[in-house]
């Protein structure tokens, strides 16, 4: 692991905070996520909400929350696209630590401040990001997280030891019970120093969404800095069903995620091509399964799902990459 930047690092207790929502047509799920900001036993120091949607109420809705909170709100419209509209929130922010959050998460009263302290354990090279744990997780252990870690595909345990597979799946941890090292985290909860983003900007890969740009960016701050996860900061992660993309969509983003994690992060030796290869197949012998027991469209062999997936992997490797955009 590569040194961190030669920097003064400024404490979790005395650092200054900016809290940092991208969002996309959830009103309601962003006034129940703010509810719970002004309840903070560590208010935030500033409050960007980047706002990529087609309404025009959420400023004001905000700002009516946020009422007498003594909390700042800018708020800035953007272009649809989760790591643009995390990067503008990057460029925006003044805070010492940066808190991402998605929009459809409630937090418990003290997660800025218990995810703050954490910034402080000593560790070498010092801490970058903190992550927190959730309060209802999705189903851990069992046969079906089995059959992923089986396959190198992200899969949530109880307790053990995370993990971060060659194509990019991971190995999450529901009830640690003392702060500890973790390779990656989610996208809605994870809060990093200003320092990180010297060097670090999000990468958007995929359109739109851009499956699993997170566990992306946060390999890339974990060459340089200590990634922790602590249980003490805890949230609900409620998976708003407004405004989420269809499983079909989300296959041919995982393929191509996976696809573009080993491309440019794992050498091409003879075990780790086979183990790419292996979760792949995984992935798609799972998205038959669905199909064939949920009756889902366009996740089937060969369905939509998948063969756009394979039609922009295949495009890639010729090096002629479908375009990216917002």
């Amino acid at each position: 692991m590569s040194p961190a930047p030669a920097t003064d690092l400024v404490p979790g207790s005395a650092g200054t905070v900016t809290v940092a929502v991208p969002t996309l047509n959830r009103l309601d799920d962003m006034v129940a996520m703010v509810r719970t900001l002004v309840r903070q036993t560590r208010k935030p120091d500033g409050f960007i909400i980047v706002d990529a949607g087609s309404g025009h109420d959420l400023e004001a809705a905000m700002r009516r929350e946020l009422q007498g909170s003594g909390i700042p709100l800018d708020y800035v419209r953007s272009e649809k696209g989760l790591p643009l509209q995390r990067n503008i929130a990057i460029d925006r922010a003044h805070g010492d630590f940066v808190f991402f959050f998605d929009d459809d998460v409630e937090l418990d009263d003290d997660y800025i401040e218990q995810a703050l302290a954490a910034f402080d354990l000593p560790y070498d090279p010092p801490i970058g990001c903190v992550t927190g744990t959730l309060t209802r997780p999705p189903s851990p252990g069992g046969r079906r997280a089995e059959l992923y870690r089986a396959f190198g595909l992200t899969h949530w345990i109880r307790q053990g030891e995370p993990a971060l597979y060659v194509s990019g799946g991971v190995r999450f941890i529901t009830e640690p019970t003392a702060p500890m090292p973790v390779p990656a985290a989610e996208g809605c909860r994870m809060a990093f120093r200003r320092q990180v983003f010297e060097t670090e900007r999000f990468v958007q890969f995929l359109p739109g969404y851009c499956q699993s740009e997170d566990v992306d960016f946060t390999y890339r701050v974990s060459r340089r800095w200590t990634l922790v996860q602590t249980p003490w900061a805890r949230l609900d992660h409620k998976v708003s069903p407004t405004n989420r993309i269809q499983y079909a969509n989300q296959l041919h983003q995982l393929m191509y995620a996976h696809y573009h994690f080993f491309r440019h992060y794992r050498d091409k030796s003879p075990a780790h091509l086979a183990r790419f290869a292996w979760a792949e197949l995984g992935l798609l012998g799972l998205a038959v399964g669905r199909q064939a027991t949920k009756h889902e469209p366009g996740v089937g062999l060969l369905s939509k799902g998948i063969r756009d997936g394979l039609v922009r992997i295949g495009r890639d490797m010729v090096g002629r990459p479908l375009p990216v955009t917002a």
